[in-house]
């Protein structure tokens, strides 16, 4: 019996360095019905002869392949590419990253009519079948996503590389373009009705830089912001207890920053929910409390890494620097100014992001995570 266009287009899916949700070593069922919430039958069939972006497409080699008039091929890849679910245009196509595939209804922040149905089939394929873990980092543990420091939490003169400040980042960006757009994890549990933060972060956006910026304003779903826009958004979130996220290389100037709580993030619930501890590389700080500490408390509630314990009859606060992410988060409203980032080497940090690909990529195609016959 032939195999469903939606197996067929999973086969596709498969060939990106992360592969796709899987249970028992097949595709996760449930990942397969997200699918059909995507593309209609036709649309898959069609989608499953794309690539996995950067690698594009022409239609007319579809349509060759198919044995179809080309009329046939350019309907659903029209249809597609107008409601974003691929990316492309002028006769060349590929599938979206899996980022985008996964979260591609909560990066709308309407609620539309599949968007619940998407939610819980999520908790399905990317929790309980753990596909959180190959999201997060590869198969050997190696995070694809890096917390960096609150500058201002740094003590004294201590050294601040230039890759580990915020500043730094946005100033690099291509051609400096900056937009904002929703959170799709606070946005899949606001929809969804489960979301645990509401009384301490709204739904709040990430930052998507450089070219990433310029897709998610063209796919309607992003805002473009200027420079001074970005830097008081940035300013208004350290307020918030959320952790600043970049991807884990050095010549980061296309993608997005994440600004993440510890209940709804799809990579911090990695280590604060499941069973991830590598879901996020740390710092090259941890924080660490001086004599001042009045032992209010407020340190250990806003650590969502639960790295900060005042034990009872204590004067001052714990922290437990395995634990501590170095993010600068407990810092922020420390009434008595005793808590502050130290430098400590601890988490390498790949030169480039092809690099960080390529590690993944051969983590994840020894273990059997994704299809060694598409790579």
């Amino acid at each position: 019996m032939a195999e469903s266009p939606y197996f067929q287009l999973a086969e596709a899916l498969d060939t990106n360095f992360q592969g796709i949700p899987k249970k028992d070593g097949e595709f996760s069922p449930s990942f397969l019905e997200y699918l059909e919430l995507l593309f209609s039958p036709e649309e898959a069939e069609v989608a499953s002869y794309l690539g996995v972006a950067p690698l594009f497409t022409a239609s007319e080699d579809i349509a060759q392949k198919l044995g179809k008039p080309i009329e046939q091929v350019q309907e659903p890849l029209d249809a597609l590419t107008d409601r974003k679910v691929i990316l492309g245009g002028g006769g060349a196509y590929t599938l979206p990253p899996m980022q985008l595939v996964v979260n591609y209804h909560q990066l709308r922040e309407k609620l539309g009519g599949d968007d619940i149905k998407a939610g819980e089939l999520y908790q399905e394929f990317f929790i309980k079948d753990g596909f959180y873990r190959f999201y997060e980092s590869g198969a050997e543990g190696t995070p694809l996503r890096r917390a960096i420091p609150v500058n201002e939490a740094v003590e004294g003169e201590q050294q601040v590389l230039s890759y580990e400040e915020i500043d730094h980042v946005l100033d690099n960006v291509k051609d400096g373009f900056l937009a904002l757009g929703p959170c799709p994890c606070r946005t899949r549990t606001e929809k969804m009705g489960i979301r645990e933060c509401k009384d301490t972060n709204p739904v709040a956006s990430c930052l998507f830089i450089g070219n990433t910026a310029r897709a998610v304003v063209h796919q309607g779903i992003g805002k473009q912001v200027t420079r001074q826009q970005a830097d008081k958004y940035v300013e208004e979130v350290r307020e918030m207890p959320l952790v600043v996220m970049v991807n884990n290389h050095k010549d980061y100037d296309d993608g997005l920053l994440c600004f993440c709580c510890g209940c709804c993030c799809s990579v911090s619930r990695g280590i604060t929910r499941w069973d991830n501890p590598r879901a996020l590389a740390r710092s090259h700080f941890v924080a660490r409390v001086s004599d001042e500490c009045i032992a209010c408390g407020t340190c250990v509630d806003r650590c969502i890494f639960s790295a900060i314990s005042l034990p009872e009859d204590a004067d001052q606060a714990v922290i437990d620097e395995e634990k501590c992410m170095g993010c600068g988060v407990c810092t922020d409203t420390c009434q008595s100014e005793s808590l502050k980032l130290y430098r400590l080497e601890r988490e390498p940090i790949f030169e480039t992001g092809a690099e960080l690909t390529a590690k993944v990529t051969k983590e994840n195609l020894d273990a059997g995570q994704t299809n060694p016959r598409r790579q």
